[in-house]
């Protein structure tokens, strides 16, 4: 899949954009705060209907803008479709093909998008909650049945974390509550011990090919419980002996939200072991490889990397470089690169003009 054209009105800096890309490498090129990272950002809009900085979607209007438009066309195994996104102070439309979608996550389906940032470099050192967002947005990507368990364990934990709160804990509801909320974590840790181990058999070649060296590298995940055909037992075990500290603190201490993994490169923990350099290398490793867990390739990711060749010297810049051209379509972020053979985009105050060859 790629996207063809990207059309922007009042999107953050831009008062009007209309731009074409081709497939391939697509580099923006401009000076710090110039709007190339805006670009990405409205990209990323097209898969997640969101920003990935995490600011609200008023944020991404224009200042004195009463709303922020994005028009794009996407082309995928389904042929040619126009995606048209609307933000407003009131919230947001989006349509597809004219028509309005009903689940803001089949945008997943149309323009699938792996975005890495500079803050990425700091994954797994980072808190477990960017680690766990990792494996949520991914394994949804792949299985649809996993952002509905996710949001039925979200709502539990709600239920549960408010039995608690309360003066006088209802222990009959509390133990109801904790049930289903086992029943569905059960979900959640077969789908994320099934991404983590598709994940294993294609990150060592990722990271092998970037650093240029053979390396093992392994994702070890490590559920709030292993499971075993007493799970269910085993679980409820588990929650009583927490309930004292649960009571005590008016929140749940364990489950499927408090979980975590690391990354191993040659046997030794990355966050421990590794340098900047090799941290960088693997939370790109990290954020490309689900691109290769997509089978059909007329359905890969788009991949869009905002700053990726930052404290990279040139050997690893030129195999990062060597890697991504194998890619369908790239957009890439910098001050300064310049890749032979990619469609250069030069960004300059919110304005963009494509570099004639």
């Amino acid at each position: 899949m790629h996207v063809s054209r990207i059309r922007l009105k009042n999107f953050r800096g831009y008062y009007s954009l209309s731009l074409d890309f081709s497939s391939g490498m697509n580099v923006f090129i401009g000076k710090n705060a110039s709007g190339k990272t805006n670009l990405l950002e409205a990209i990323h809009y097209l898969s997640f209907a969101k920003s990935f900085r995490g600011v609200e979607d008023k944020e991404l209007i224009q200042n004195k803008a009463s709303k922020a438009v994005i028009n794009a066309e996407v082309v995928n195994d389904e042929g040619k479709k126009t995606i048209d996104v609307l933000i407003s102070e009131k919230g947001k439309k989006i349509l597809v093909n004219d028509k309005g979608i009903t689940k803001l996550s089949s945008l997943n389906k149309i323009t699938n998008v792996i975005v890495f940032t500079p803050q990425d470099v700091n994954i797994f050192r980072d808190s477990p909650k960017n680690r766990r967002n990792y494996l949520d947005i991914n394994i949804s990507k792949i299985n649809p049945m996993y952002s509905e368990t996710i949001s039925i364990v979200e709502e539990l934990l709600k239920e549960r974390n408010e039995i608690l709160k309360q003066d006088k804990v209802d222990t009959k509801q509390l133990e109801i509550i904790t049930d289903q909320l086992i029943k569905a974590e059960k979900e959640v840790i077969v789908m994320r011990k099934e991404f983590v181990s598709s994940l294993n058999k294609v990150i060592s070649k990722v990271a092998s090919q970037l650093k240029g060296v053979d390396s093992k590298v392994k994702v070890i995940y490590f559920p709030y419980i292993k499971l075993s055909e007493d799970y269910l037992e085993k679980a409820k075990k588990l929650y009583q002996e927490n309930l004292d500290n649960d009571l005590k603190r008016k929140a749940t201490s364990i489950g499927v939200h408090r979980e975590d993994f690391i990354l191993t490169l040659n046997g030794q923990d990355i966050s421990v072991q590794g340098s900047q350099g090799e941290n960088r290398l693997m939370a790109i490793s990290l954020k490309l490889s689900p691109y290769f867990l997509v089978s059909d390739k007329s359905k890969h990711p788009i991949v869009a990397l905002d700053d990726v060749m930052s404290e990279l010297d040139d050997a690893h810049q030129k195999k990062l470089i060597s890697f991504l051209r194998k890619l369908d379509q790239v957009f890439i972020t910098s001050t300064k690169l310049t890749i032979d053979h990619a469609s250069i985009y030069e960004i300059d105050n919110h304005h963009a003009i494509r570099r004639t060859k």
